[in-house]
């Protein structure tokens, strides 16, 4: 376990005692400066999510990042339309909770195409109508 010293102690008292992180706390701590980092050099930031396991760590990061506030990007569904109707519902109660704006793209041309994973699988949609094609 490493020791890693707060700047925030300034009395003799408490920077004498270093606060011990472990090696997950030191990653979370490490990403969420990376996220403040690219938010203060981007114009206009956006983080993608997809809905998934990897895209709900970093919107809690983001949301950590920036505690007690409310992140300061915007959130991008690249949508397939092939996600479950509970994805689309959970996307959206992530967004209104959070009070983030959320983009949602999707391919016309390859809808169009009918371009999918699988040709027989049915194609799922959002009901919600609160996202912008």
């Amino acid at each position: 376990m490493a020791t890693v010293l707060s700047p925030d102690h300034t009395d003799a008292a408490t920077a004498t005692a270093p606060i011990r992180l472990t090696h997950l706390q030191r990653l979370e701590a490490e990403s969420i400066d990376i996220l403040r980092e690219a938010v203060a050099e981007a114009e206009n930031p956006v983080m993608l999510y997809s809905i998934g396991k990897d895209s709900s760590v970093m919107l809690r990061l983001g949301v950590k990042a920036f505690y007690p506030g409310k992140p300061p990007f915007k959130l991008l569904h690249v949508d397939t339309t092939w996600k479950f109707r509970e994805m689309y519902a959970f996307r959206d109660r992530m967004v209104e909770s959070l009070g983030l704006e959320l983009l949602v793209h999707r391919n016309p041309e390859a809808l169009a195409r009918g371009i999918n994973p699988s040709p027989t699988a049915p194609r799922c949609t959002p009901t919600s109508g609160r996202h912008r094609a």
